[in-house]
């Protein structure tokens, strides 16, 4: 795709100065919601996969049975594998923007969300290793359960849960770590 830079540029307001461009990492795959998700999906995939060939097998005068497991089957499968490609074809199309005013980010050709970085809360995650870094600005999308709310479903491939409920500008899974907190400290953030 194009230079990230090159598709900033055009989206800075007159007078906003651009203080870092970058990208997401596609080769980290994982964050801390997978701990509960990679369980669950495993779960429910393979008891709709199990019950999908029970009925098969069994039941051959009731086909409405053997339809009806299909949709349980496919979200299964989108639970267990498909959400990691879903997850890294977004990551290889998104572009992170961080100026003295905003936060943006530019997902494929059409989507673009921003935030304004001063006097709005700010949360910023390390990963383990501290090669990566995470920025959210603003709201943490909705509560939930356990403080849990649907904004922790952002970035594992599940975002499709709470599309429209909440969705945080965020940069999720930088590799320039110091790059990005550097310019943070010039913008003000925090």
């Amino acid at each position: 795709m194009n230079d990230p830079r090159s598709r900033i540029l055009p989206l800075l307001r007159q007078g906003e100065k651009l203080l870092w461009v970058g990208q997401p990492d596609p080769q980290v795959r994982f964050t801390g919601a997978d701990a509960f998700l990679v369980p669950f999906s495993i779960l429910w995939g393979g008891f709709a996969i199990f019950w999908a060939f029970i009925v098969v097998t069994t039941v051959k005068q009731q086909p409405f049975f053997a339809l009806w497991g299909i949709p349980f089957v496919l979200v299964g499968l989108y639970f267990i594998f498909g959400r990691f490609i879903v997850k890294k074809r977004r990551k290889l199309r998104t572009v992170y923007g961080l100026s003295d005013r905003r936060a943006i980010v530019c997902i494929g050709d059409r989507s673009v969300s921003d935030s304004p970085v001063s006097g709005v809360a700010t949360k910023v995650d390390r990963s383990r290793d501290g090669r990566h870094v995470s920025v959210a600005f603003g709201s943490q999308g909705m509560g939930g359960i356990f403080g849990m709310g649907l904004g922790m479903y952002q970035n594992t491939g599940m975002d499709v849960v709470s599309f429209g409920l909440g969705q945080t500008v965020a940069f999720y899974d930088v590799a320039d770590a110091e790059g990005l907190l550097s310019a943070l400290d010039q913008a003000g953030v925090g």
